[in-house]
């Protein structure tokens, strides 16, 4: 590799790293409002050709769950939050198998090539509203595509952590923390919840070993702290329930005593 394709390729990855942590920023917020932030993505190739046709370079997007956007958006469909390293934020929300391209059914905030993380969460909230008149299906241009990369590492670098010390992947550390704090205090606030009733929920022997593998595997890839620990107990909790029915719910409930310690 040349000394010029080295520095292209540094280029790349310091927005990649620019782009993740601008996405961090808003997943913090939407996780913050109680959203189901399920993932971030960044893509820092300024000088690829590929996102030629959809008239942009680089871009980031903030994903939801499946359940969520199944409720809020309809069976079917594609739906998230997309940036646009030309255009800025928009929501897209695109029928499964219906051979529409993203930028048919965007919806574009506006507001600005970078708008705070606040902005663009309030947006959402439009879009949660009425996702068919959110926003605009005008697009607006706030820079040209492969041009200038550094002006736009610049803008971003704003979102990154104050230390300065971040490395081309520590935003997917970041996400991953800030995630997993969110979850903590949802499920912390759940386990806690004054005037619990019991809740009959009928399992086929099977869905319940699922959900046992699911709790046992968030034990093993929660950060560690409290929403391994609270997972561990919880996983716990279910196995010795299942085998005393309604007469376990007292006797085994680590999870919430565990909880209760935090409050």
């Amino acid at each position: 590799m040349t000394d010029a394709q080295d520095c292209i390729q540094q280029v790349r990855d310091d927005l990649e790293a620019g782009i993740g942590h601008y996405m961090v920023a808003v997943a913090s917020t939407l996780l913050d409002e109680g959203l189901p932030v399920a993932g971030i993505s960044a893509f820092g190739a300024y000088d690829d050709d590929t996102q030629d046709e959809f008239g942009a370079d680089v871009e980031g997007s903030v994903e939801f769950t499946g359940a969520f956007r199944r409720t809020m958006f309809g069976e079917g469909r594609d739906a998230g939050l997309l940036w646009c390293g030309v255009s800025g934020w928009c929501f897209f929300r695109v029928p499964e198998g219906s051979g529409q391209g993203l930028i048919e059914s965007a919806r574009w905030m506006g507001g600005g090539l970078t708008p705070e993380p606040g902005r663009v969460a309030a947006f959402f909230s439009e879009v949660q509203l009425d996702p068919d008149f959110a926003g605009s299906e005008d697009r607006p241009f706030y820079r040209a595509a492969h041009r200038e990369p550094q002006a736009l590492l610049e803008r971003l670098a704003v979102f990154a952590t104050d230390d300065g010390a971040a490395g081309p992947s520590s935003y997917e550390e970041r996400f991953a923390g800030l995630r997993a704090d969110a979850y903590r205090t949802r499920a912390v606030s759940a386990l806690t919840a004054g005037q619990q009733e019991i809740v009959e929920v009928a399992f086929r022997r099977g869905e319940l070993r699922a959900l046992q593998a699911f709790l046992e595997y968030g034990e093993g890839t929660a950060p560690p702290g409290e929403l391994r620990e609270l997972s561990r107990r919880l996983a716990s909790d279910v196995s010795l329930r299942a085998r005393r029915g309604r007469a376990g719910v007292d006797e085994h409930c680590e999870a919430f005593i565990r909880a209760s310690e935090q409050c």
